[in-house]
């Protein structure tokens, strides 16, 4: 669905409350599917990016292993890592003993403490230094050694808040958004941690759900948020430039598949089968899938090393053409972390209730 550079809005719908029994488990998990293959993507590190034709092509040569994590009831869905020997995986589960795991560069463990947290993001800027957030409103933070509550987060005019996002530029500047939902409204809501307390902020009157918020690293840089509106004919997805604590809409839309994330420093736009990048109040497109059963989650390292996901595996864009780099039958992919030379994939296979799969790529 290309964007309409002349007037991103669209087409305008009424809407209607959702009525998605969010505290479901696993209503939880396959509505976040749906709307999502999550999304958490390590910066890289470099702080300029040369022009695109000077930029090498990415490699395809992976070799993959797989993990199995046999958890019953619980799906994990969002991952985030400091090194491939510091990879994270939360999701929402029936144990909140088996909601967080971690890999140390040979096993993927839990330390098998329940905690009052359903966990559906997670964030962080270094090895002691993590954040995870989800249900009733509640943050937490992992300093290197323990994990413990940092916010629980209540408001007496909605029976519920969750968090289905946290991303920061430092450990002093961190957002957490997601919807305040009632029985007949649903809005989004968005926090701000300053390095010592949370605080909502006034982001107006959004329906639905903010899915995501994202910030490039470059010159003149912005904010972008993704909101996500159910409807009971076809869910809508708008895109909002945030700016001095105010969203702007720049796009609008019905039907369509969308995501949002960071690769090499420039915030990514994905519509349906397309990605491109968002400068002057113009949509640039980088990349075509010509795969019909393409997934809009994207990741990569540059705009010529990038990982589309897809129904039956990864697909992988080196500047000129796509070619599968991973292929595989009845699972769903949920989120991925980059690295140099490693990749980590969440699959979960919904026909086995215990299973959850972490594909890991190795440049050859």
């Amino acid at each position: 669905m290309r964007p309409n550079n002349k007037k991103h809005r669209l087409i305008t719908e009424k809407l209607f409350p959702s009525t998605l029994p969010i505290r479901d488990a696993f209503g939880i998990a396959f509505f976040y599917l749906l709307l999502a293959a999550s999304s958490l993507l390590l910066p890289s590190c470099n702080t300029t990016e040369p022009p695109i034709d000077n930029i090498k092509p990415g490699r395809r040569d992976y070799t993959w292993k797989v993990d199995t994590l046999f958890i019953p009831s619980t799906y994990l869905f969002k991952m985030w890592g400091n090194s491939p020997s510091d990879v994270w995986a939360v999701g929402p589960g029936g144990s909140l003993d088996k909601t967080i795991w971690h890999y140390d560069g040979n096993k993927w463990k839990t330390d098998g403490v329940s905690r009052s947290i359903n966990p559906w993001t997670i964030y962080g800027f270094s090895a002691d230094n993590v954040w995870i957030a989800g249900e009733e409103g509640r943050i937490w933070h992992y300093n290197g050694t323990k994990w413990s509550q940092n916010l629980w987060y209540k408001n007496s005019h909605f029976s519920e808040t969750d968090f289905l996002d946290i991303w920061g530029e430092s450990p002093n500047d961190i957002y957490a958004v997601g919807l305040a939902d009632s029985s007949n409204i649903r809005l989004g809501l968005m926090l701000h941690y300053n390095g010592n307390n949370w605080k909502r902020v006034n982001i107006g009157f959004i329906k639905g759900i903010l899915m995501k918020i994202r910030k490039g690293s470059k010159p003149n840089s912005k904010y972008f948020l993704w909101n996500q509106i159910q409807n009971n004919s076809a869910d809508s997805t708008k895109y909002f430039i945030f700016e001095n604590n105010k969203p702007t809409e720049i796009y609008h839309h019905i039907g369509a598949r969308y995501f949002l994330t960071v690769i090499n420093n420039e915030v990514i736009f994905t519509f349906d089968n397309e990605a491109y990048t968002y400068s002057n109040n113009t949509f640039n497109l980088i990349a075509k899938n010509p795969y019909p059963n393409n997934y809009t989650g994207v990741y990569g390292r540059s705009v010529k090393d990038i990982i589309w996901m897809m129904a039956d595996g990864l697909t992988h864009f080196n500047g000129s053409d796509f070619k599968y780099i991973l292929k595989f039958n009845d699972l769903s992919l949920s989120d991925g972390a980059v690295f140099n030379n490693d990749i980590f994939f969440l699959a979960n296979n919904f026909n086995n209730s215990l299973n959850n799969l972490i594909y890991h790529g190795i440049l050859k």
